[in-house]
């Protein structure tokens, strides 16, 4: 009833351009815009791109799921999303990645949902995690509870897109940790982040995840840089 009536004062707007929907809208994208999205068709090119560009050994994650390219109106609205203070953006980026995801992936499958953590100080600048909002949103679409307090970054990193790409990996090395093994042994996890650039991040947080016991962990993102993965 709450949500019913601060649609009705507060009306959904597109995330792209701004025009005002119906209240019913769930996925806050106008139909003009929807259409703009440069959605990913086959996403079976990132994990084998990620596999040649290092050992098969060193890949901790069983699958990748990427919603859209990371270009266009997408890459714009995740910048005011992450950078100008547009957290309500989550909404529309988790329901339309739940849409997607579920046409190819059975939820039943994966016991918890856990989003790539923010180190404390640079989620007190931003105000927010914004994969923390997705995940959790992901989690009530999808009916998988969100298990995010079980992964934390340990050390401060610098931002991945603002460093090239034989550094992305020290960068992240050894910056995240499990917070109770126990929870995460023999479970099947989503992995939830904005954006995909190289992957190494995905993967150190799965490396952890592995070796705390998980069964499985399926990574997802919003969006893919597709130039940054066809440099691997």
């Amino acid at each position: 009833m709450i949500d019913y009536i601060n649609k009705l004062v507060f009306p959904p707007k597109c995330i792209f351009c701004s025009e005002l929907l119906e209240y019913k809208e769930k996925l806050e994208i106008c139909t003009k815009c929807i259409g703009k999205v440069p959605l990913i068709k086959d996403n079976s090119v990132f994990l084998k791109s990620f596999m040649h560009g290092v050992d098969a050994e060193a890949v901790w994650f069983d699958g990748i799921f990427c919603t859209c390219e990371y270009k266009g109106i997408v890459k714009e609205a995740i910048i005011r999303y992450k950078y100008f203070g547009k957290y309500s953006y989550y909404r529309a980026f988790a329901n339309l990645t739940a849409q997607r995801l579920k046409a190819v992936k059975n939820m039943d499958e994966f016991d918890m949902v856990i989003s790539v953590p923010l180190h404390k100080r640079k989620e007190r600048t931003r105000g927010y995690n914004q994969s923390l909002l997705i995940s959790r949103e992901l989690g009530k679409i999808t009916g998988i509870p969100d298990k995010s307090r079980l992964l934390a970054r340990i050390r401060h990193t610098d931002t991945q897109s603002l460093l090239h790409r034989n550094e992305r990996y020290i960068n992240v090395k050894d910056a995240f940790t499990v917070t109770d093994e126990n929870e995460v042994e023999g479970k099947s996890i989503l992995l939830v982040d904005d954006v995909l650039t190289t992957g190494y991040t995905l993967n150190e947080c799965s490396k952890v995840l592995k070796k705390a016991g998980a069964r499985q962990v399926y990574a997802v993102v919003v969006a893919a840089a597709l130039h940054d993965i066809a440099q691997l």
